[in-house]
């Protein structure tokens, strides 16, 4: 299988088997949006600066999802990412948000970790695209095995790392493992904080939660 984006990987991990993500999550649709700006990020595709973000070229090479995303940043005023997300999550139409996540989608379909299926319903047969419980699996193993046991923090892959920090932010890690898993995963990520070599991705992660919680408030 094809190397898996911070977000493929997320969005396989918290979608339910039919490939949607719960409205029971502390930021649902948010949580998919704020993991690809994090990608464009750590690319450098985009340089975040507070809330608002530059592009950095004109037509990079990416996939199709992270490209809808890219653009909607590089048309941006000022790159105002709290505006980009309002677009996705808060818009009177989920037009924008259902173009990006059939995209992404359909990445993970390209690259195996889901797969389309028919389901009866009460208005017929169906098509939706379910995600791989087994690459799912995969995924959580591998978490969880790399926060287990004594194992520093400094040895744990940035990208395990930054996947479960968004799994516990989006509220959706405790719902995936059992109360002990959770408390070493919290641990080993505020021992993490503290390493230089995570600084400025946790910094990415502060930048793109005060954009989330800009989101909430104002829908309160």
């Amino acid at each position: 299988m094809e190397v898996l984006t911070l977000t493929e990987q997320y969005y396989i991990c918290a979608a339910n088997r039919a490939g949607k993500l719960s409205g029971m999550t502390s930021y649902g649709p948010a949580g998919a949006v704020a993991a690809g700006i994090m990608d464009l990020a750590l690319s450098g595709m985009i340089k975040i600066s507070r809330t608002h973000a530059e592009t950095t070229e004109e037509n990079p090479q990416l996939p199709e999802y992270l490209s809808l995303l890219y653009q909607d940043i590089k048309k941006a005023r000022s790159g105002n990412l709290k505006k980009v997300m309002e677009t996705y999550v808060m818009a009177l139409t989920d037009k924008k948000y259902r173009a990006y996540l059939n995209a992404l989608l359909a990445e993970l379909e390209r690259k195996g970790a889901a797969h389309r299926e028919k389901i009866s319903g009460f208005f017929g047969e169906k098509t939706q695209v379910a995600i791989d419980a087994t690459v799912r699996a995969r995924l959580m193993e591998r978490l969880c095995a790399a926060f287990d046991g004594e194992r520093p923090a400094d040895e744990i892959e940035e990208d395990v790392m930054l996947l479960a920090l968004f799994l516990k932010k989006t509220g959706v890690l405790k719902g995936r493992v059992d109360a002990e898993t959770y408390r070493k995963i919290a641990v080993k990520l505020r021992e993490g904080r503290k390493l230089p070599k995570n600084k400025a991705a946790f910094e990415l992660i502060d930048y793109v939660e005060e954009i989330w919680l800009l989101l909430m408030t104002a829908a309160t």
